[in-house]
């Protein structure tokens, strides 16, 4: 299939004759023919004689010579609009920008009915900003020949590249109507209006283009594009389709389809495309990232290993490539060949400041903090104004229970950007920790104010309510309001059967930390709350079951040892003793 994009300017006009074809330069002269040597005395053959071997120096990019046996031509033959014009795109491609344009206006001195000497001139006009000359000279050659479309054409993107938009569809109109069946014009019309958000107008006229040449494979992409920007994304895949339907050897059309189902969240749809894609096109770097990106958002991580694996076999220096089978094996748990990926990448580039990030993450999945906090250190020194950094870096201190540093980071990160509603929140995380309560509440308060939506913040505030065993009833209508937003997080419901179990409603309680524990199965708080809401509804056996998981999760839980210890010293009733007689 054909690429019919924004069609260039008429640069052949500036770079036109034997030098459009020119091979390297060299740097020894080529000797002139004995048939050119022996040219004829008179001026006119003369002034060839010197216009070949201005040919053969052009050939030979030798251009300041061209341009000198070009100006003995001129001097043989002082009247010929193509000798003028040939000095003019010589004296172009040299940079001679005046003089170009005085040796374009001598070529059409010479030849004014000629439509060619008109838009050399017309485009050295535009090279010198002077539009409005431009502009005209570029009427005078649709005047000269009207039904020729490239004029048209070219005055149309010269005005859309001033943002003359009314002027260029006006230009195209008058193109259609001399030449009803151009394709290249409904193109252009469509592109203008995808310019102005006319989507209507596009659709129609992008699709009156396909009509005509079906063949035309940027009215298919503009096409594809007017309906993403409508948010019609169904549309935007037919079109795709029947694109790939019409050529299926164009891997452009299956590369858009593929991406566009990733954003879309459809890997299984793009997962086919692009792996259609890859068979076809199985050198292409490219295709080979986005079947890793999908295979990753699928967590097929040994296929996305492959996947970025095979990027690096074709291009071993893609950096990108081996940062993202980094990130693949972490999720995989496949931390040795994380952190080799990772020091690959710092060897390569010792300024990497993501390949820093993501080791010093490694490193603290495997509590080596003092190692995290060096990396996430030097991280911060490279880029020392991205607040994301002191959010890593305070968060590596926090969980190296150096909460002072983590204060004093996060708020330094703050300083950069007050609104971060990241850093606010791991703020009121270390606020609380460090037993500032009210301040904790106020700074996770003021996260809700930044983001309504933060579900994290609201249940923080429902659970440190719930632990104090205070404002019980807001506590609830908080972590109600994170589940609105997280229905399935275990972790919340866990908060709100502990904000319940708090208020004495033991048998809600009790039903929320069941379910809590399904969602959310090995974590050994929740495992602590369901044995205490197990014994407030009578079940001293499922109670104990659920205390000793606790303490397996978890074996420095002293609270929740004596709570075990308790319950096994605590006197039994004998058989038969009634319930009143025991108390």
């Amino acid at each position: 299939m054909r690429r019919m994009l924004l069609p260039a300017a008429v640069l052949s006009l500036l770079v036109a004759g034997c030098a459009s074809a020119a091979p390297a330069a060299s740097n020894t002269d080529t000797p002139l023919p004995p048939q050119v040597a022996r040219a004829a005395a008179d001026p006119t053959a003369e002034a060839y004689y010197h216009y070949a071997a201005a040919q053969m120096h052009a050939q030979a990019a030798r251009f300041e010579q061209a341009v000198a046996e070009l100006r003995e031509a001129i001097r043989r033959d002082p009247k010929s609009p193509l000798l003028w014009g040939q000095l003019a795109q010589w004296l172009a491609r040299l940079d001679q920008g005046e003089e170009a344009l005085a040796a374009a206006r001598k070529a059409v001195e010479f030849a004014p009915d000629l439509p060619a000497p008109r838009l050399t001139l017309a485009e050295l006009l535009r090279a010198q900003k002077r539009f409005p000359e431009a502009e005209a000279e570029f009427e005078r050659v649709i005047a000269l020949n009207p039904k020729a479309p490239d004029p048209y054409l070219t005055l149309a993107r010269f005005l859309v590249e001033r943002k003359a938009y009314d002027r260029a569809h006006g230009v195209l109109l008058r193109l259609i109507a001399v030449q009803p069946a151009l394709a290249q014009a409904h193109f252009l019309l469509g592109r203008l209006a995808v310019e102005q958000e006319q989507w209507d107008e596009a659709v129609a006229r992008l699709r009156r283009a396909i009509e005509l040449d079906p063949e035309h494979d940027g009215a298919w992409t503009a096409l594809g594009y007017a309906y993403e920007a409508r948010h019609e994304p169904e549309k935007a895949i037919e079109v795709y389709r029947e694109a790939i339907k019409t050529n299926p050897e164009d891997a452009a059309f299956v590369e858009r389809l593929g991406d566009l189902l990733i954003r879309l969240g459809r890997y299984k749809e793009a997962e086919t495309e692009i792996e259609r894609l890859a068979t076809e096109a199985p050198r292409d770097p490219r295709v080979f990232m986005k079947l890793g990106a999908i295979y990753y958002e699928e967590k097929q991580w040994d296929k996305a290993a492959e996947a970025f694996g095979r990027v690096l076999a074709l291009e071993p220096s893609n950096l990108r490539a081996r940062y993202f089978l980094a990130t693949t094996y972490m999720d995989a748990g496949k931390e040795a060949q994380a952190q080799e990926e990772l020091q690959k990448i710092l060897h390569a580039d010792p300024q990497s400041v993501d390949a820093r990030v993501q080791l010093g993450f490694l490193y603290s999945r495997l509590k080596r903090l003092d190692e995290a906090i060096a990396l996430l250190k030097e991280a911060v020194n490279l880029e020392p104004r991205r607040p994301e950094l002191f959010l890593y870096l305070g968060t590596a201190y926090y969980r190296a229970q150096q909460y002072d540093r983590a204060l004093s980071t996060i708020q330094e990160g703050l300083s950069l950007d007050s609104k971060n509603k990241d850093l606010l929140f791991q703020l009121g995380v270390v606020l609380e920790k460090q037993s500032k309560f009210d301040d904790a509440i106020r700074t996770f308060r003021e996260v809700i104010r930044i983001d309504p939506a933060h579900a994290e913040a609201y249940n923080y505030v429902g659970y440190m309510f719930a632990e104090k065993g205070v404002n019980l009833d807001e506590a609830v209508t908080l972590i109600t309001k994170a589940l609105d937003l997280e229905p399935d997080n275990g972790y919340f419901i866990d908060s709100l059967g502990w904000a319940l179990y708090q208020q004495g409603r033991y048998p809600e309680a009790l039903r929320e930390l069941k379910r809590a524990v399904e969602k959310a199965k090995e974590d050994p708080v929740i495992f602590d709350h369901l044995g205490d809401a197990l014994m407030k509804n009578g079940l001293a056996e499922d109670a104990m079951t659920a205390w000793q998981k606790s303490l397996s999760l978890d074996p420095t839980a002293e609270a929740v040892r004596k709570k075990i210890e308790a319950e096994r010293n605590r006197p039994r009733r004998a058989k038969g003793e009634s319930s009143k007689a025991s108390q």
